[in-house]
């Protein structure tokens, strides 16, 4: 099975495979994720006026998360840059990160029209996904 037909099938709100994780990894468009699959972010650091700052990133729409490392720039180059706007698109399909109950990390859901079935996650107590 195809990753966009894992997708197709894949209501709105469900949590996204680690099989579409690697290759969202592989692409750019997510800086990393871990065992479990929740995302792990990107530390950027950039340089203001009058002070340095950094920014924590999971999603990289114009799929360059390789380059979050070696960035050196303003807050302005650094939104340009990366183009941060919460979503990024695969396959055709578009997809945000969520927060689930108890999570200190985000995962990454599918999202789409209000029209579909929504698939609502939580966690319980015991970190599992349900």
């Amino acid at each position: 099975m195809t990753n966009k037909e894992i997708l197709a099938k894949m209501p709105i709100g469900e949590i996204v495979p680690k099989r579409i994780l690697a290759a969202m990894k592989r692409k750019g468009l997510i800086f990393d994720y871990s065992f479990w699959g929740y995302l792990e972010s990107a530390r950027i650091s950039y340089k203001d006026p009058d002070d340095s700052w950094h920014r924590y990133v999971e999603l990289f729409p114009k799929a360059n998360a390789k380059d979050a490392n070696d960035f050196m720039g303003t807050s302005e180059e650094l939104r340009e840059k990366f183009g941060f706007n919460g979503e990024i698109n695969y396959l055709g399909f578009t997809f945000d990160t969520k927060y689930l109950s108890g999570c200190f990390k985000p995962y990454l859901v599918k999202t789409g029209p209000k029209t579909e079935k929504v698939v609502n996650h939580s966690m319980c107590l015991f970190g599992a996904i349900i």
